[in-house]
């Protein structure tokens, strides 16, 4: 009989055992890829601005015309000042696709407004321009502004206030005052620049630029669209059919893993029937907590310290710091889990030593 039960004991412990192996892997991802908190709180550990600022230098640095460094410097303000917008922006986005992944939701619809950015984007550019235009503004009137101010000169003939005006000029009706924009312009842009910016010139300033300014952005600007979305009906078929399917594969995994669950207590219970007996069921629930605990936390501590992530070398410093804080916090679940088993391990074979037999049976 009591060979019997050392089988049976035997037996269930290693089934236990590896049970716990799977069940610690379904214990990491069911609480790290699998669940919208965790990534979400990955995403607000990203420093978009860092990151922005190193792509921008990496990616077109080197594109911008070099007496407009401004432009950068508006793109990392607005960056900076919208970034909680775009993390909450993005977090809806994870908890939306996760309730279609995990079956809380039966349609997948993402959304992402981008107005507030967009809106940001130019009050900022317009800003950075307008303080960089009395440098500007001579190289401006003679080159990307002569077709505009050909075109609209009528539309502020006869605004430039008169002190930057020649003696006898000020007060000529609006068609001589037009003569002279056309041949002296440059020359009033050539005073502007050696002159403090007053509001009267700020004015001028904006008159002459702010409708150029507008058309070149909505122009530009009309290319970004004020949302990112994706459903049903923007995904192609062979995407959606993949989310689908991993949608039920994900289904799967979750029934298992309450399954697995059960199976562990189950295994756990079976060891102490089995044995009818403190001091022995103890100490093979102890055995096998301890050895799982010990291996699967020195498996992870090894793997956190002498298996560092392989992260390109070309990715920014910022991401990569990023990264490498993503692979410990994915490690951490299971090395919690292990560590938990390694001390009730030893608590439980702790009970087993100090426990008084039970008395034979008559």
């Amino acid at each position: 009989m009591g060979i019997l039960k050392g089988l049976g004991t035997t037996i269930l412990s290693f089934l236990l055992f590896l049970s716990l192996t799977v069940f610690g892997i379904a214990f990491l991802l069911h609480g790290t890829v699998l669940n919208p908190d965790f990534i979400a709180g990955q995403v607000d550990g990203i420093d978009v601005s860092a990151v922005a600022r190193e792509i921008t230098d990496e990616q077109i640095g080197g594109q911008l015309p070099a007496d407009m460094p401004f432009l950068k410097d508006a793109i990392y303000n607005v960056i900076d000042e919208n970034e909680p917008l775009l993390k909450e922006q993005v977090n809806s986005a994870i908890y939306d696709g996760y309730d279609f992944l995990l079956g809380r939701s039966d349609r997948l619809e993402i959304v992402i407004s981008l107005e507030a950015l967009k809106a940001g984007l130019k009050d900022s550019l317009w800003e950075a321009f307008r303080a960089a235009l009395p440098r500007l503004l001579p190289d401006l009137v003679t080159g990307e502004l002569q077709p505009y101010l050909d075109e609209h000169i009528h539309e502020f003939a006869g605004q430039i206030p008169a002190e930057y005006l020649p003696a006898g000029m000020a007060g000529l009706p609006e068609a001589q005052l037009r003569l002279y924009l056309e041949q002296y312009l440059r020359d009033v842009a050539g005073q502007i620049t050696s002159r403090p910016v007053t509001p009267e010139v700020s004015g001028l300033l904006e008159v002459l630029v702010r409708p150029y300014f507008d058309s070149y952005y909505d122009e530009f600007i009309g290319q970004v669209p004020s949302e990112l979305a994706a459903d049903e009906s923007r995904i192609p078929p062979e995407v959606m059919a993949q989310l689908r399917l991993a949608r039920q594969y994900i289904g799967w995994f979750q029934s298992g893993y309450f399954v697995l669950m059960a199976l562990i207590v189950v295994l756990a219970a079976g060891i102490a029937l089995i044995n009818l007996n403190v001091k022995k069921t103890t100490r093979a629930l102890g055995s096998v907590l301890l050895i799982y605990g010990a291996l699967e936390f020195a498996g992870v501590f090894f793997a956190g310290n002498y298996l560092p992530l392989a992260v390109p070398i070309d990715l920014p410093v910022s991401l990569r710091s990023w990264l490498n804080g993503l692979y410990t916090d994915l490690l951490a679940p299971l090395q919690i889990f292990s560590l938990g088993c390694l001390v009730a391990g030893i608590a439980l074979l702790v009970v087993s030593f100090v426990s008084k037999p039970s008395a034979p049976a008559d």
